[in-house]
């Protein structure tokens, strides 16, 4: 199912429904939304809690008949056999018949799949059923109405006849009747009997409603099982051993005989089922007659689908869902019929319900078509026939639907601009457009507010006010608002990695340390969008220096503590810089890197961890990939700004976190780290917060150095070593960068820990 990506789209293409309207029916509003689909159609999903606590979860489309879509009966390539209403739309498409909307049909037997009634598919009788059934036609103009209907048909030899009871129905031993088949039923005639078989070949005419056909026979012939429906032939079988009539006719032809079978319609009472194109007839009862309300059989609750005829001639297809707490009981069938009539219809039918029931569509915006409730099977049942509306509308190039680059802050800081970007543009037949066109943009300010948009859509802020910034074509309309001010309320200085507010900057006592700093403007505590060009950063002092980004460069050169300021709209924002003693991370005292690493802190080089007002290093944890990259970055002076404009290929790019970006582009650009592939390099990723393993920190270090060599190596695990690894495993091995463990191992593949990796960086020199 797509309930999921129906609910992303409410948002974009839907009116949502308030609980300031109440369904007598069904409950009061508790939620819901609408939208125009087209075509005529106009979508409603409406939700609803009755006085008892009752959910009850509706989605039905009104129809108003015109010529840019109507309404059809979909069966799928055959009679026999099921198809989900997915499956449905599909068949649609492979056969030029555009969806627009659709909901499941008739009764069937979930044996064969075959409907338990009439189906009339483009004026041409598809299934016959035997008796009289409600049913609903359509027109060629999208028009429809609900009667009554049955069909008499017959085979004519000379002047002998006899009724054909079924159309394109499962033929059954021991039945009296005689069955007509056409390639429409299946490739086969299903039967498991033994059965005479009557092949005939059309002169003359179709199987259109209310109408003849001449038709000449070819094969008569008596077969135990079932035999292959030729295309374009009709079969015509019977059990041997049912009406005596009926099998003396069938058993006397000849091939070359010719033969009339004639069909008729009968039991309308106020329509001409002869001006419907498609027709579906259902055992499941009429709900409404002219305004009377009435059903062949009631039930307890269940999902429910229906269609409907209103006063006007509009159409409703409709479906309640049901069987899940919480979400939808479902309805009964007396219920379902005052549904209807509330809904204006005056003729209503019932169609199969239960696990059946289904509806979906093509939503403005989208080429795909989907399902739009949620089945009570958890799943999208195969059923036997569907109603459609298949959308005849043109490529138009007016522009219908535009789906936008949305944000969730609309407020700016003068100075500031905003690109409106169109992702998706489909014009009025809901064809994708390659961009917008025939489209306006117009500003209007409030206040002090001069802001302005150019034709493309390009909006430049300026001054203090409301801005309400217009788009507009033949057929479209969208309103953004926007706030702008040109001074905020306050500033702020943020660590750029995290987000969070800095309220100082620390350096140790004849240490250095780089800083990467944002400024955020805020007005009512609500963050101003802005370029990061409109904040002037100074420093106080000489201990440190700022650059237009905010990245600040703090060494203690002995002039004491210093401090860092931000400027944006005449609001200074100013935070100190102060020289504190050197470290003392209380879980590396005893720890055998412990000169090492306080060595790398007081340096800049790497970081600990506060815990409860406790300077932790954890030495013996696994450093991660991003950590290494680093770790590796400052020990070489590399800025994380330095290589900011570099490329990264990584497949996984977008889960390197923010913080970290910077130096992973420093040690790919440079060439140190290259990745990791699962198919030789065809596809490469970071893998940014899996471990490091020892081999992989071994290469970038060796990579670094220069390594080279045939890459000989003494330790007992040599044959470990990954080939891409063995030279810069010999290399640090040679110039004693790496000895290996007591047992003359060297482990490369196990993770390396942040104890290992300092003492690493720190014998290599780099």
């Amino acid at each position: 199912m797509n309930i999921k990506r129906i609910s992303a789209l409410i948002c974009a293409i839907a009116v949502v429904l308030t609980s300031d309207v109440s369904a007598s029916i069904l409950g009061a509003v508790n939620g819901g939304w609408q939208t125009d689909m087209g075509g005529g159609a106009v979508y409603t999903n409406g939700v609803y809690k009755s006085e008892s606590g009752t959910n009850q979860t509706e989605n039905y489309v009104e129809y108003t008949p015109n010529a840019e879509a109507v309404p059809i009966v979909v069966n799928g390539s055959s009679v026999y056999g099921k198809r989900t209403i997915t499956s449905a739309s599909e068949y649609m498409e492979k056969n030029n018949l555009r969806p627009l909307i659709g909901i499941n049909g008739d009764f069937f037997s979930t044996k064969t799949g075959i409907p338990m009634g009439y189906t009339v598919i483009d004026g041409k009788l598809l299934s016959k059923e035997a008796g009289v059934q409600d049913a609903v036609g359509f027109r060629a103009d999208g028009t429809g109405f609900i009667d009554k209907i049955g069909i008499d048909a017959s085979l004519t030899h000379d002047d002998k006849k006899i009724n054909i009871q079924y159309v394109n129905k499962w033929p059954q031993d021991g039945f009296e009747c005689v069955y007509m088949l056409d390639s429409n039923f299946s490739t086969t005639t299903k039967t498991d009997f033994n059965a005479i078989y009557v092949i005939c070949s059309a002169i003359k005419g179709d199987l259109s409603l209310d109408s003849s056909m001449q038709l000449k026979v070819d094969e008569v012939y008596i077969h135990d099982g079932a035999i292959k429906i030729p295309d374009g032939k009709y079969v015509f079988v019977m059990d041997p051993d049912g009406d005596a009539q009926f099998f003396d006719l069938l058993s006397n032809l000849a091939p070359g005989d010719e033969l009339t079978f004639s069909n008729s319609v009968y039991g309308a009472e106020r329509h001409n089922w002869t001006e419907a194109k498609h027709i579906m007839s259902s055992i499941g009862g009429r709900l409404l007659n002219n305004g009377v309300t009435g059903s062949g059989f009631e039930t307890g609750t269940a999902p429910r689908t229906a269609v409907g005829i209103k006063e006007n001639g509009n159409i409703i297809f409709y479906t309640i869902d049901g069987r899940q707490s919480g979400y939808s009981t479902g309805i009964t069938i007396k219920t379902l019929a005052s549904r209807m009539s509330e809904l204006g219809c005056v003729d209503a039918i019932n169609l199969d319900g239960g696990g059946s029931t289904a509806i979906g569509g093509v939503f403005p915006g989208f080429e795909d078509f989907v399902v739009s409730n949620r089945p009570s099977d958890g799943v999208e049942r195969k059923c036997a026939n569907y109603l459609f509306l298949q959308d005849l509308r043109k490529k138009t190039g007016i522009v219908w639907f535009v789906d936008w680059r949305e944000s969730d802050n609309y407020n700016f800081l003068a100075g500031t601009q905003y690109q409106l970007e169109a992702l998706k543009v489909y014009d009025t037949g809901n064809y994708k457009m390659d961009g917008l066109s025939g489209i306006t943009f117009t500003a209007e300010n409030e206040g002090d507010a001069q802001a302005t948009v150019d034709s493309a859509g390009l909006v430049t802020f300026r001054g203090t006010g409301g801005v309400t910034v217009n788009v507009t074509g033949e057929r479209y309309s969208k309103v953004f608002k926007f706030e702008t001010y040109e001074s905020p309320d306050e500033v702020r200085i943020l660590d750029e990695a995290t987000g969070g507010a800095v309220s100082e900057l620390t350096v140790c006592e004849g240490g250095m340390a780089n800083f990467s700093l944002e400024a955020g403007a805020y007005v009512n505590n609500v963050r101003l969008n802005a370029y990061p060009s409109l904040f002037r950063w100074e420093t106080v002092g000489s201990v440190a220096s700022v650059d237009e980004d905010g990245t600040v460069s703090v060494k203690d050169n002995g002039t004491g503590n210093g401090a860092v300021r931000v400027t944006a709209g005449g609001v200074t924002k100013e935070i100190p810089i102060k020289v504190v003693p050197k470290p003392v991370f209380e879980d590396t005292k005893n720890h055998w890197a412990k000169e090492t690493i306080e060595k790398m802190a007081s340096e800049g080089v790497i970081n600990g961890f506060y815990e409860n007002g406790v300077s932790l290093f954890r030495p013996d944890s696994n450093i991660t990939r991003i950590q290494f990259a680093a770790l590796v970055s400052k020990a070489m002076g590399i800025s994380d700004t330095d290589y900011a404009f570099a490329e990264l290929r990584f497949t996984d790019s977008h889960k390197i976190q923010p913080w970290a970006v910077g130096y992973v582009k420093a040690m790919s650009k440079l060439g140190y780290i290259s990745g990791r592939s699962d198919d030789n390099g065809k596809t490469v990723y970071f893998d940014p917060e899996s471990t490091i393993t020892r081999a992989e920190a071994f290469t970038i270090i060796g990579r670094i150095l220069g390594a080279e060599g045939d890459g000989k190596l003494g330790f007992t695990d040599s044959d470990k070593v990954p080939e891409w690894a063995r030279a810069a495993v010999a290399t640090l091995t040679n110039s004693g960068v790496i000895q290996g463990f007591e047992d003359n191992t060297i482990r490369p593949n196990n993770p390396i820990t942040r104890a290992e990796s300092a003492i690493l960086i720190d014998k290599s020199g780099i």
